[in-house]
């Protein structure tokens, strides 16, 4: 069969490959072989027309087939990473190379091809995942991914699993991979997941907590209220899931109780989602909400000051003694625009309306976007829609624009008129109604030279154990970055390019949201600007987990030189944008980081 496809492929291109036609799997004998293929071995240029392949969208079976056939491990893996990468662009010609490949016996190919079912919702294969969830191993994590990305045809399933999954005999890899899909589903099955709220296992016990807090289930809410834990990630979802809204009327008075103990906790992302549902619950958080604008913690402090905006009767006092607590940009700026959201205009703020520093000014007009005095926004963005910078000024226009969402208004639409003739290119598309271009790279041809030259330079030294990094010296301490090159090699190979030309030195942290993700990248440092061209996506089932390198994306293949580090575990953003390395020193810096925070420079390690 596999010399049939051989054929079949050498005599004739671009021919679509069915099912009948799928190669087996091989013998023992020649995966023994594969296995004792040395990297210096590798075809390059072979591997690099499947990263082509892969990178330009296109299923090429000319290409897939002997791969696959091959007696090299790693052609066989890139090919089935390949199918999965682009069958959301060809599904029918995708499906049956994944269904096929989902049962080999390596596991990092039928792993790669389980995340493709699960990246085109397959409902045909819930059996099939089903089934290699219940054998366990390598393939059992990915296929209860998948069983998530499928959604509602796979809730009963998922359920099932479960169920059945007794918490003291359970593999605690895929159990975490189920409680994990079983949060993508509304409402959440608490009953399926409550049983893991109990495990030995710390993970699957954060996890199932994690489940219940992404969904704030009511019975999962009861169940955590009284939930007892030595681990600090554990009592973090805790915290977060105690909402006002989640606790309801009859435990409300329990849920302040907990919160307030968890405010006190010595963990700050503890406290840090301990201070946002304290505040949901209005006047009952005031007191916290004040305590923690002066905690040790930078990113404490600035979500204490984030959540101000939901916590009535702060007195001129109070806001005047919080913007005296903390001189930190981005304390401020979340200050500033609590204040405003609350109705209080903070005088000790008027002086960013006219600072020297543009981000000052784009902060102080940023914040009327939460105002409800809508000729006072209206006022304060028509003056600095006039602002020489042109961030300023974008930010002026938006704040107009969602000021006016009816277009009723004839000043602000004159406005908005003016900005679409604005100079700045950006400060243009960004006004509602304008056209964007989007950069694609699906018009650029790169040559093979290019591929070969990532296989080389990043593909062939990580598969021999020495992958590249980079150290961000930053404004906290060092941190330094593994780059995963096999699985993201192109993704790699453009950040550390960007960063050999120096690229990232002297760019700030543009965006940090305590407890989730830091970011960096933009030139422009206000998130809304790249390098001038756009990477494809190279997905995978590599994990979100704490210190996770990801590609910051405004839509699918929209990469470019905006990057994050997550501070805490995410696995929601699993399989759904790029994971190109990870950190490997420097989690205190990297904690530490605040919005604001400047890179002095990068530097790669090829």
């Amino acid at each position: 069969m596999i010399l049939v496809l051989l054929a079949i492929a050498v005599l004739s291109p671009g021919v679509s490959t069915g099912a009948r036609t799928m190669p087996h799997v091989r013998s023992g004998a020649a995966r023994t072989l594969a296995r004792a293929r040395h990297t210096d071995t590798l075809d390059v240029a072979a591997y690099a027309r499947l990263l082509r392949s892969a990178d330009e969208r296109v299923l090429d079976t000319t290409l897939i087939a002997p791969a696959l056939a091959s007696g090299d491990v790693q052609l066989r893996r890139v090919a089935a990473r390949t199918v999965s990468q682009v069958a959301l662009r060809h599904r029918r010609r995708a499906l049956p190379f994944l269904r096929e490949l989902s049962h080999d016996r390596d596991s990092v190919v039928a792993s790669s091809a389980i995340f493709g079912l699960g990246l085109i919702r397959d409902t045909v294969s819930l059996g099939t995942l089903a089934s290699l969830v219940r054998a366990g191993g390598a393939a059992a994590t990915p296929a209860a991914w998948s069983l998530g990305e499928i959604g509602v045809p796979a809730r009963d399933t998922i359920a099932s699993l479960l169920h059945s999954a007794l918490p003291g005999r359970a593999q605690s890899s895929h159990v975490v991979a189920l409680l994990f899909a079983a949060s993508k589903l509304k409402p959440l099955d608490f009953a399926s997941v409550a049983p893991y709220l109990d495990s030995r296992d710390t993970l699957i016990r954060w996890a199932a907590a994690y489940a219940v807090a992404r969904q704030r289930s009511p019975a999962g809410v009861r169940a955590l209220m009284v939930a007892k834990d030595a681990n600090a990630a554990f009592r973090a979802e805790v915290a977060r899931a105690l909402t006002a809204q989640s606790a309801g009327d009859s435990l409300r008075p329990t849920a302040i109780q907990r919160l307030l103990t968890l405010t006190t906790d010595p963990d700050p992302y503890v406290r840090i989602n301990a201070v946002r549902s304290l505040a949901t619950f209005g006047n009952a958080g005031r007191d916290a909400v004040m305590r923690l604008i002066r905690d040790q913690d930078a990113n404490v402090r600035v979500a204490a000051a984030q959540s101000a905006a939901t916590v009535p009767g702060m007195s001129p006092t109070d806001w005047r003694d919080a913007w005296l607590a903390d001189t930190g940009y981005k304390f401020r700026k979340s200050l500033l625009a609590s204040s405003v959201a609350t109705g209080v205009e903070l005088q000790y703020a008027a002086a960013w309306r006219a600072a020297p520093d543009w981000r000052l000014r784009h902060a102080f007009v940023e914040a009327w976007s939460g105002s409800s005095d809508t000729l006072r926004t209206r006022a304060i963005a028509l003056e600095l829609s006039r602002d020489p910078d042109a961030r300023v000024r974008g930010a002026a226009y938006n704040v107009l624009a969602a000021s006016d969402t009816a277009r009723r208004d004839s000043v602000v639409q004159r406005a908005l008129a003016i900005a679409r003739t604005d100079p700045d290119s950006l400060v243009r598309v960004s006004v509602p109604g304008a056209r964007a271009h989007a950069l694609d790279t699906a018009a650029v041809a790169r040559p093979i030279e290019f591929y070969m030259d990532a296989v080389r330079r990043i593909v062939v030294p990580s598969l021999r154990g020495r992958p590249p990094q980079a150290v961000l010296h930053t404004a906290r301490g060092r941190i330094s970055i593994t780059f995963t090159g096999v699985e993201a090699p192109l993704t790699a190979l453009n950040y550390l390019t960007l960063a050999q030309n120096h690229f990232y030195d002297g760019l700030r942290f543009h965006r940090v949201v305590p407890g989730f993700v830091a970011q960096d990248g933009d030139p422009r440092g206000d998130g809304e600007e790249g390098p001038g061209y756009a990477i494809r996506d190279e997905l995978t089932l590599l994990p979100y987990s704490r210190g996770a390198v990801g590609m910051a994306l405004s839509g699918p293949d929209t990469g470019g030189s905006q990057y994050f580090l997550t501070l805490t575990p995410q696995p929601h953003l699993t399989g759904h944008y790029t994971v190109f390395g990870s950190v490997t020193s420097g989690l205190a810096a990297m904690d530490a980081l605040v919005e604001g925070d400047a890179i002095n420079r990068v530097t790669p390690r090829w």
